[in-house]
């Protein structure tokens, strides 16, 4: 397969980050989530959308500092299967139409889970891969 084309069922980055874009940055649940389980270090950004745009744009290239790859990466299901930032699946979801009472749901499950690096995993089961690209296709 061609580094620069996905499979069927998955988004390019690109097509992805347009979607993204187009999205409300900040929403009641994913506010409330990232309020109240803020990531300590390194936050930079303003909202989710602004982080995640960034976080799925820079996958086409090699990356940087902690965040090198050998290989650019065009492919939006495994950028979001790597991701480790549990407000970004809550913002995600949110954003992109998931009904209001399974991102309270997810969300809640998250903030019960008192082993904080369990949260992206638990977040990624209740909020899959397949939900955010059949969500995403709807929003184009």
């Amino acid at each position: 397969m061609r580094a620069d084309v996905v499979e069927p069922g998955d988004l390019h980055v690109d097509e992805f980050v347009r979607i993204l874009r187009s999205l409300e940055p900040h929403l009641p649940i994913s506010d409330a989530y990232e309020r109240d389980c803020p990531q300590l270090r390194g936050a930079w950004w303003t909202s989710q959308q602004e982080h995640m745009v960034r976080w799925f744009s820079s996958q086409k290239t090699l990356g940087s500092g902690a965040f090198t790859r050998s290989r650019p990466n065009v492919s939006a299901r495994t950028t979001y299967n790597r991701l480790l930032a549990p407000a970004a699946f809550v913002w995600m979801a949110e954003a992109l139409g998931e009904r209001p009472e399974i991102v309270q749901a997810a969300a809640d499950a998250a903030r019960a889970e008192p082993n904080a690096r369990k949260h992206p995993g638990l977040l990624r089961k209740q909020l899959p891969w397949e939900r955010v690209a059949a969500l995403a296709r709807a929003a184009r």
